[in-house]
């Protein structure tokens, strides 16, 4: 009789109890995955599907000490979390994917932006400045528009702005609370006339590899948002095979398990450039819970367990928008026109379980599945033209 070791006896760990993990724990739920979680709040999104949690601060180590007591394999779905503490927990000997050796690399956009340079990825030209030298090296700067980006705690489009340079001198002498940043800022060539594409990313713990389809995203310009993406890209195929060997590239060059969201640029011109890569489930790979044979969320999963990869597949064309709050409603809020929404046909509703609104907070998304491009493109433009939140 062959002996079976069940990975399903594994319990995963995750640092933060936000959508992505909630999405995370319904991805497991039909295969009895097994999960603790570490938030502060115990109304997050995740505690809606998962009861096991430990209450505290992903800063917290000593609350990070508590979860790896109680699991066997870690991740994170948030960038920012207590990376000493992970480190740690990978000395006493814990398996932690991504490794934190990724994560401090991502926290730091400036770090992220030399990793790529020194491995030889395609990336925009950049420098770096600190609070004393930013005008300095903004005046420096070979071109009049330029991106700036905090180095450190942004996140959902905050801490990077386009600027042009005598909109930055105005800023500056306005003392905006938006170039404040301890930590030091990245200045980056605007990137021209360019698409903006995600690669998802997974590699296995036995070192396999496979890529999502490129999606082609859309950003919201005055929140910095994704407001929604298609896939597959419009790209021509050479393109889209140079996307995700630029972002396999990326990726290997970490050299760790994990599922990863490569943003990249793809130019009028032709280049190809990394932007960012985010170390987990990402909002340009919602999608995949309705249109791939395998989610990004069932990819994780099998990745935390030491699974074999899943088919990464288009099942059908889709389209994915971000459900937000509007300017002008805070509070308590309801779904308006959504009994109309849900008779039209390849439509799938996600929110988060949050209960009140605010502008611009991410309270759900929409998928819409078709059978080519341009249905999904009119479908989507019609459930956001009726999909509506209103205060309660």
């Amino acid at each position: 009789m062959h002996q079976v070791e069940t990975v399903m006896s594994k319990i995963i760990g995750v640092l933060g109890g936000g959508q992505l993990g909630k999405m995370l724990f319904e991805a497991g739920s039909p295969t009895n995955v097994s999960y603790v979680f570490l938030e502060k709040t115990n109304d997050c999104p995740a505690s809606l599907v998962c009861s096991n949690q430990v209450l505290g601060s992903l800063q917290d180590s000593d609350q990070i000490n508590v979860l790896a007591s109680k699991a066997d394999v870690f991740t994170y779905e948030i960038e920012h979390v207590n990376v000493n503490a992970l480190a740690s927990l990978e000395q006493q000997g814990k398996s932690v994917f991504p490794k934190s050796s990724v994560l401090s690399i991502i926290q730091d956009k400036g770090l992220q932006k030399e990793f790529y340079a020194k491995n030889q990825v395609d990336t925009l030209d950049f420098t770096l400045a600190t609070t004393d030298d930013l005008q300095e090296k903004v005046v420096a700067w070979s071109d009049d528009r330029f991106v700036l980006k905090h180095r450190k705690g942004g996140y959902d489009g905050k801490g990077v702005q386009l600027l042009d340079k005598q909109k930055f001198e105005t800023l500056v002498a306005a003392q905006d609370e938006g170039l404040q940043s301890e930590y030091g800022y990245v200045i980056e060539k605007l990137a021209k006339d360019a698409i903006e594409v995600s690669v998802i990313v997974a590699v296995a713990q036995d070192g396999s590899t496979t890529t999502y389809p490129p999606c082609e995203m859309v950003f919201d310009p005055r929140s910095n948002l994704m407001d929604y993406l298609i896939a597959p890209s419009s790209l021509s195929d050479d393109t889209n095979q140079q996307c995700e060997a630029i972002a396999l590239q990326a990726v290997k060059a970490f050299d760790s398990p994990g599922l990863f969201a490569v943003e990249l640029f793809v130019e009028a011109g032709g280049g190809v450039y990394v932007n960012e890569i985010a170390p987990r489930p990402h909002n340009s790979g919602h999608h995949t819970i309705e249109s791939c044979y395998t989610s990004q969320y069932e990819q994780l999963n099998r990745i935390l367990l030491g699974q074999p990869l899943g088919s990464t597949a288009l099942v059908k064309p889709a389209a994915t928008c971000n459900i937000v709050g509007p300017r002008d409603v805070n509070g308590t809020y309801q779904l308006a026109n959504l009994d109309e929404v849900l008779t039209i046909e390849g439509v799938y509703i996600h929110m988060y379980g949050k209960t009140s609104t605010s502008p611009d907070r991410k309270l759900g998304h929409f998928t819409v599945l078709a059978d080519t491009r341009e249905e999904v493109v009119y479908k989507m433009e019609k459930v956001k033209g009726l999909l509506e939140i209103v205060a309660e």
